[in-house]
């Protein structure tokens, strides 16, 4: 076997590998054996075929298999002799030859850069730190109280802000549709969580009264067949309720199971919780800010073929059923920045990986799943799923690995410290 490496545009190379075709005579004459031994020919015993028949039926088939095996393994040899990384399978051509005795084939490959992380210290990240004050804590618990509102029965035309029980019927040209109708169903004037006019068209009425709307579903209306739709509501009213907002004492405090029924301690619980949803919070932004400072900072180049699999990963994410059709051409427009910007950032925290030679421990295991878990008081089973199903693992394990990356480039980059409202570091996200 002879062999040549040739340097390409970027990553690529081109390896040129020659063998002689004596190589492969004794893998058909296997193959042809073995293929003896279980053959069923008309006219022949199982097992019996004579060779020269066995040759002449099947001697093409064993050389090609034997011709594409001596390929990979000569191209595997090669790959390690001369240590290089292929990020993808190779591009496989083979080569006209003067010498009918030699065959030669070219693999065209990408390769991984060689990655040296450098000048990590003058890497310059913000660390959000909460700092709550007595007006943040004040208004968590308007919040609170505006989500336990009661609501009340009354006896006028409906305005802004308050609800309308009704019973609805919607056609499409005198057509009904799926799920065009409902009985008492509550609509908030002013949530905006109906179809633009919906809302709009119920300020006014009062229980008891009938009223047509002709509105139309939006151009983006989730169910593609009404979307831009014209559609027709009859609607039957039956209640106008207004609220009210719950006084914040004692009764309040201690509906909410804080059983002192002091508003500090309900601060004081607000708080503890503000805390540990900003831990997530302020991981999330380091995390962004890692990736985008650390690729700024490290120079090399990134291969072609990560970057296009991110692409078309990238638009699987944003199009997942495949309803919008977009060309290759399209879609490099559309992601090729940030997909460039996560495989850099993945080459760059896998070699931290490495150099840092970073494992998973249980402890490490063990505080993930309690950060996915919180809230949610399933545990146990959410620890079964990524324990016991081996994509979900790997995608944990991947997370995990990645994120003591990122704590060590915060570690030992320039990290300034900057003082966030929990309203401000949810803007974050």
């Amino acid at each position: 076997m002879a062999s040549k490496v040739k340097n390409l545009k970027g990553l690529e190379k081109e390896l040129t590998i020659s063998f002689d075709s004596k190589e492969i005579e004794p893998t058909i004459e296997t193959k042809l054996i073995e293929l003896s031994k279980t053959l069923d020919l008309k006219g022949f015993r199982k097992g019996k075929v004579p060779m020269n028949v066995v040759k002449g039926k099947y001697y093409e088939q064993c050389f090609n298999e034997s011709l594409s095996e001596h390929i990979e393994q000569n191209y595997i040899k090669v790959v390690i002799d001369e240590k290089l990384n292929p990020v993808a399978p190779p591009k496989i051509s083979m080569e006209e030859s003067k010498d009918k005795n030699i065959y030669t084939f070219k693999a065209v490959i990408e390769v991984m850069p060689e990655i040296e992380l450098k000048n990590i210290e003058k890497i310059k990240l913000e660390k959000p730190v909460l700092r709550v004050k007595k007006e943040d804590l004040e208004k968590a618990v308007d919040k609170i109280a505006e989500q336990y509102k009661d609501w009340n029965i009354v006896d006028r035309e409906s305005k802004v802000g308050d609800r309308v029980k009704a019973d609805f019927k919607g056609t499409i040209n005198g057509e009904e549709f799926e799920n065009n109708k409902a009985d008492d169903f509550l609509i908030e004037i002013g949530s905006k969580q109906l179809i633009p006019g919906f809302e709009e068209g119920l300020e006014g009425v009062k229980a008891g009264e009938q009223k047509n709307l002709d509105i139309t579903f939006p151009d983006d209306y989730q169910d593609q067949k009404l979307a831009s739709q014209p559609v027709n509501f009859e609607i039957q009213v039956k209640e106008v309720l207004e609220s009210k907002i719950s006084e914040i004492d004692e009764e309040f405090v201690k509906k909410l199971g804080i059983e002192d029924g002091k508003v500090e301690s309900l601060h004081s619980k607000i708080e503890e919780g503000m805390q540990k949803d900003a831990e997530t919070l302020v991981d999330s932004h380091l995390k962004k800010n890692v990736i985008s400072e650390l690729s700024k900072s490290q120079k090399f180049e990134i291969p072609k073929s990560l970057v296009n699999e991110e692409i078309h990963r990238m638009d699987k994410e944003t199009n997942p059923n495949g309803d919008v059709k977009i060309s290759h051409e399209d879609m490099e427009k559309l992601y090729s920045k940030e997909a460039e910007e996560r495989v850099k950032a993945g080459l760059l925290l896998r070699e931290i990986i490495n150099a840092e030679k970073f494992t998973l421990s249980k402890e490490a295991i063990d505080s993930w799943i309690d950060t996915i878990s919180r809230g949610q008081g399933n545990r146990e089973e959410i620890e079964k799923y990524y324990l016991n199903n081996e994509e979900a693992k790997k995608n944990m394990e991947s997370v995990i690995l990645e994120n003591l990356a990122i704590k060590w480039v915060v570690s030992n980059a320039s990290v300034t410290k900057k003082d966030y409202s929990f309203d401000d570091l949810v803007e974050l996200r």
